[in-house]
């Protein structure tokens, strides 16, 4: 019978994984830190100074409040637009019934001179006698 060989545990220097598992763990904290470092840069009042759940709490209240300050626009966008149609449709209301008392007062003026009869139909009426 022979002998189990014997499995010799090597210890790693620090900061060297010996296994893969290891390593991948070690390349996962590396890309986190780096997607940390990439928000602290982007939201005001994180210090790397913070410790991550800190910097956390401040990089979510810095996402809510510019989705409050988003829905507050869309608000606001909303109203303004809203406020433009109205005033557009007021408007455009507005120069029709101008140009429709202009046209009445036209229709009268002609009346007057005898260039359009009842009905606002045009007839020509002769001031000579036949």
């Amino acid at each position: 019978m022979e002998k189990p060989k014997e499995v010799v545990h090597v210890r790693a220097r620090r900061g060297q994984a010996t296994d893969s598992h290891s390593l991948a763990e070690r390349v996962r904290r590396g890309k986190i830190n780096e997607r940390l470092r990439c928000l602290q840069d982007i939201v005001p009042g994180c210090y790397k100074t913070m410790g991550m759940a800190l910097m956390l709490d401040e990089i979510i209240n810095y996402v809510q409040s510019l989705q409050n300050q988003v829905e507050f626009l869309s608000m606001k966008l909303t109203a303004a637009s809203t406020y433009y149609d109205f005033n557009s449709e007021s408007d455009a209301m507005e120069r029709m019934q101008r140009g429709k008392a202009e046209e009445a007062k036209e229709l009268e003026r002609l009346m007057r001179e005898g260039y359009v009869g009842i009905g606002g139909v045009a007839c020509f009426h002769s001031s000579s006698t036949y």
